[in-house]
C-alpha cells in the first residue's frame, strides 16, 4: 500500500485509463469481467482504504446496470441470452472503470496531485481541476456515508432487508448528496474568492501590494 502511495500520480492515472479503455474495448464479457475481477482483486491485495464500502456499492451497481439494461433491450426485442450478454459487458465496464479510478482516488494525496502537477509544470487552471476532482470525490463518499448513518438512525435499514429495498433506499441518498455538492461547489468558488484566485495570473495570490494597494473585490460607488 505504501509503494502505491509513492507511485506517480499521472502514472496511476495513466495505468487507470488504459484499463478502462482496455475494458471498453472488450470483445466479450467475458473478457471485460477477467478485467474487472482483476482489478478487484487489486484493489484487495493493495488493501485499499473504504474497499467494503466500494465492494457493497459495485454490488448494487450491477444489480441496477443487469436489470435495467436486461429489461430495456428485451422490449427493444433482443432475445434474452444476448440482452444479458450486453448487460453483463456494461456492467463490467462500469466495475473495471470505477475501480481503476478508485485505486487512483485512494491512494492520492492532494499533496501527491500538486507536486505531480507542479512537477509536470501544468497550467494552474489543470491543477486546480485536478485537485478539487479527485479531491472532491472521496469527501462526497463520506457525505455519502454520513447520509446512510442518518437513514439508519431515522429507521430506514439497508443492512438487513431484501435488495429491492435496499435499492430504493439507496437511490433516496442521490437528492441529499446533490444539495450537498452543489454546497460544497458554492464553498469552494468563495474560498477561491477570497484568497483572491485569478486565472489571468500564473500563481494565486492574496493581493498586490506596492504604492497602491489593488482592489480585488468591487465595491459600490458612494453616491454623492
Amino acid at each position: 500500500m505504501r509503494r502505491a502511495h509513492e507511485v506517480n500520480f499521472f502514472v496511476k492515472l495513466l495505468l487507470a485509463s488504459l484499463i478502462m479503455v482496455a475494458a471498453w474495448l472488450a470483445p466479450s464479457w467475458i473478457i471485460g469481467w477477467a478485467i474487472a475481477l482483476a482489478v478487484v482483486a487489486l484493489l484487495g491485495a493493495t488493501r485499499v482504504p473504504g474497499l467494503r464500502g466500494y465492494l457493497k456499492g459495485g454490488l448494487l451497481l450491477v444489480a441496477l446496470v443487469m436489470g435495467t439494461w436486461t429489461v430495456n433491450l428485451t422490449l427493444q426485442g433482443l432475445p434474452l441470452d444476448a440482452a444479458l450478454a450486453t448487460a453483463a459487458r456494461m456492467a463490467a465496464r462500469l466495475i473495471a472503470t470505477t475501480g481503476a479510478f478508485f485505486f487512483v482516488m485512494e491512494t492520492s494525496t492532494p499533496g501527491s496531485i500538486l507536486a505531480a502537477c507542479s512537477a509536470a509544470r501544468l497550467p494552474s487552471m489543470a491543477t486546480l481541476v485536478l485537485s478539487l476532482v479527485f479531491g472532491v470525490i472521496p469527501m462526497l463518499r463520506e457525505e455519502f456515508e454520513r447520509i446512510g448513518d442518518a437513514q439508519r438512525a431515522r429507521g430506514m435499514e439497508i443492512d438487513g432487508v431484501p435488495l429491492p429495498t435496499r435499492l430504493r433506499f439507496a437511490l433516496a441518498r442521490g437528492v441529499p448528496l446533490l444539495v450537498q455538492a452543489v454546497r460544497m461547489a458554492h464553498a469552494i468558488s468563495i474560498s477561491l474568492a477570497i484568497y483572491g484566485y485569478d486565472t489571468r495570473h500564473k500563481r494565486s495570490t492574496w493581493r498586490h501590494v506596492g504604492l497602491m494597494v489593488e482592489a480585488r473585490l468591487p465595491l459600490p460607488e458612494r453616491s454623492p
